[in-house]
């Protein structure tokens, strides 16, 4: 799969991330489904620990899913959707997104990816990765 490919799969799992802690009541097994077929229409060129990524991610959703419909939940709302993902699961939601641009940095490595482990691997560990490295420094290291 090409660097296209996987940033494509990265920004639909964010925009389901999205969907389901600003409107969880519109998520179910078929819209989970629907979004899993829709978003992963070339899912054969993917290698397995990318698969296994998504579906990490898919069973992350669904966690958001049931934490924001939970009638108790007495969290504060947020308007930020990435604080409402940060509130309920925190970095566990942003694990398997890292892991998933680090396999198709390895895989098809681009700049876009790069920046991608870069910013991914800031939120889910709290330091930063390659910290003043270029894409192009970090290639003609690896």
């Amino acid at each position: 799969m090409s660097s296209a490919g996987y940033l494509s799969v990265l920004h639909a799992i964010d925009g389901l991330y999205e969907s389901v802690v600003t409107e969880p009541q519109g998520w179910n097994d078929q819209a989970f489904a629907d979004w899993a077929e829709e978003a992963l229409l070339d899912a054969a060129e993917l290698p397995r620990e990318a698969l296994r990524e998504i579906r990490r991610s898919l069973n992350a959703a669904r966690k958001l899913v049931a934490f924001w419909t939970n009638d108790s939940t007495t969290v504060a709302d947020h308007n930020d959707w990435r604080s409402r993902v940060d509130i309920a699961l925190g970095p566990r939601a942003w694990r398997p997104t890292l892991d998933l641009a680090r396999v198709g940095l390895e895989n098809a490595p681009s700049p876009e990816l790069f920046e991608e482990v870069k910013q991914r691997f800031a939120v889910v560990n709290s330091e930063r990765w390659m910290d003043g490295i270029q894409f192009e420094e970090w290639r003609a290291e690896s």
